[in-house]
């Protein structure tokens, strides 16, 4: 055996020596491994945790123990809004504050009013210029914003005139009849056919006078025309100048607002059924809200009007606004399958525009025979919602419940407190406000319960 041969034989030995000491080694961790555990934590769970006889519900364990748990309660509150809608819409013009600007009579228009003396939604230098009335100006009730040639009211003031002058001809002659009639000269016949000559003409004169106050003829173009007729019947030198204006028409603003449609230009033929300029009143807007129809029993059972909050995407630094809903549409949108909430939203700035995008919140109250309760404070177990109560809280008991959950939420849950004996009868339980329920660790308790 050679020297090399000798010095070889050490290695592998101590080689074979550390490969067995590593296998006995695995070995006896998998022993330790597979051999069953004494539960160590749980001999003093055991014997602290207790369960009344027959009741399954039960829980009753050492108030150290619940406090290492850091199990907290919480009482069961009424609830605040079961849900608050967030629905998004517009605003418009109000139509109940919008008026037609109409022409009364048939005629040409021979004058528009101009900004000067008017206010103007634009610069304040452009408010000194003299141009003529345009979209989105503002006017003040009264204010004269065109005039109209119009010879039909050129005529009516002539039949009006025509009718005064004959029944003072017909009072001159029955004045004179009423004399001769003393004397024999005209008989009572002839008296009465005057009589009634002069009634007529009554009727005639008031008759006139009334079509032209229709027309909204001004009193003092009315009082003109008697004045005018009287002088030419004493055969006074009338003043011709009121026949320059005989056929003028002047249209002014019915409602004080902004121009938001103007349809006539100087020169213009217009009928007195055309609408020469639309004028709406913006100080107060109205609102439109879409709804899905699956909201509309809980909306239509609110109180009307309906209070809501307002906020102006494109101004978001205006904050909440608060508007009113005071009717439903009774039509849903083919389209969407969603209902329009009309109300109205005051705009005393100005500031707001209609046709603009808005939000809006709506709280609906809860139904009756509800509470709230934290999120944490419900397990679902299967198909049960699991809660459990401390009716006493200076007792360590528990009471598992099964609950009905009517809505869910990030923060609470809302279940009932109220409920038919046929739920009482399938083992469901009511959560009355005031009680205290478990509020975290429901989990854990709900082990216990079906551990021991």
């Amino acid at each position: 055996m050679t020297t090399q041969q000798v010095a070889r034989k050490p290695r592998w030995a101590i080689g074979f020596i550390v490969v067995l000491a590593v296998v006995v080694a695995l070995g006896w961790a998998f022993l330790q491994y597979r051999r069953p555990k004494t539960k160590v934590a749980d001999a003093p769970r055991q014997r602290s945790v207790q369960k009344k006889p027959g009741d399954p519900d039960f829980l009753e364990m050492p108030a150290d123990v619940l406090q290492a748990m850091h199990l907290k309660t919480q009482a069961a509150a009424v609830p605040r809004f079961s849900k608050v809608l967030h629905l998004r819409g517009s605003l418009a013009i109000d139509s109940n504050r919008q008026s037609d600007v109409h022409a009364r009579f048939a005629g040409q228009i021979v004058e528009l009013a101009t900004l000067k003396g008017l206010k103007s939604q634009q610069s304040e230098s452009e408010g000194n210029t003299s141009r003529t009335l345009q979209n989105f100006d503002s006017v003040e009730q009264g204010t004269p914003m065109a005039v109209i040639w119009s010879k039909d009211l050129g005529e009516k003031k002539s039949q009006f005139a025509l009718s005064l002058a004959k029944l003072r001809v017909d009072k001159q002659t029955l004045a004179s009849f009423k004399t001769l009639t003393k004397t024999g000269g005209i008989s009572d016949r002839e008296l009465r056919e005057k009589q009634a000559e002069v009634d007529q003409g009554e009727i005639n004169v008031f008759n006139d006078e009334a079509t032209l106050r229709a027309y909204q003829v001004t009193d003092e173009d009315i009082n003109q025309v008697k004045e005018a007729s009287e002088k030419i019947h004493l055969g006074q030198k009338a003043d011709k100048s009121f026949a320059r204006d005989w056929p003028r028409v002047v249209v002014s603003a019915p409602i004080s607002g902004v121009i938001v449609d103007k349809v006539v230009t100087v020169g213009e033929i217009v009928d007195a059924n055309d609408d020469l300029f639309k004028i709406a009143d913006l100080s107060v807007l109205a609102l439109w809200l879409h709804a899905f129809e699956e909201d509309l029993p809980a909306l239509e059972q609110l109180p009307k009007p309906l209070q809501v909050s307002v906020k102006i995407p494109a101004h978001p630094e205006s904050g909440e606004l608060h508007g009113e809903i005071d009717r439903l549409s009774p039509i849903i949108d083919p389209n969407e399958h969603m209902a329009l909430l009309i109300g109205t939203l005051h705009n005393p700035k100005r500031d707001l525009l209609a046709n603009q995008f808005i939000t809006a919140d709506v709280g609906i109250p809860p139904e009756p025979g509800v509470v709230e309760i934290p999120t944490n404070a419900v397990i679902d177990v299967g198909n049960d919602a699991i809660a459990f109560v401390q009716p006493d809280a200076t007792k360590p008991q528990l009471y598992r419940r099964r609950v009905i959950v009517v809505q869910r939420y990030f923060d609470v849950v809302y279940v009932r407190s109220e409920l038919s004996d046929e739920q009482k009868k399938q083992g469901l339980h009511e959560i009355h406000v005031g009680d205290s329920v478990v509020a975290g660790g429901i989990l854990e308790l709900e082990d216990y319960l079906q551990q021991f």
